[in-house]
């Protein structure tokens, strides 16, 4: 915070522009990471527990997590089409079973 305080001074003239620019980098700085919530996660656990990552196990962890996205995405359509060939079916035994009595 302290640093941050001092880049914001260069460019600010007072305390209450600090805040105020120190108040709006906040927020942007969550608007731009929210979307990789999922992968800091992971990331800051696994800095935790090995205390250094190097650029190529970062950029390993950030594979790992979007595959596994990747992945839980397809088995969820996947299973949502199931269910729809299933209710197509259904509806075209429903349909058949209609004609047969309509022949009656």
């Amino acid at each position: 915070m302290r640093q941050a305080r001092e880049l914001a001074l260069l460019i600010c003239k007072s305390e209450a522009a600090i805040e105020s620019f120190l108040a709006h980098c906040d927020v942007a700085a969550r608007d731009l990471l929210m979307p990789y919530g999922d992968v800091l996660i992971v990331l800051s656990t696994v800095l935790r527990m090995k205390r250094t990552l190097g650029g190529a196990e970062i950029d390993k962890i950030i594979s790992d997590v979007e595959a596994g996205k990747a992945l839980l995405m397809e088995h969820h359509r996947r299973a949502e089409w199931r269910k729809r060939e299933v209710s197509a079916s259904r509806f075209r035994a429903e349909c058949d079973h209609c004609h047969g009595l309509d022949l009656i």
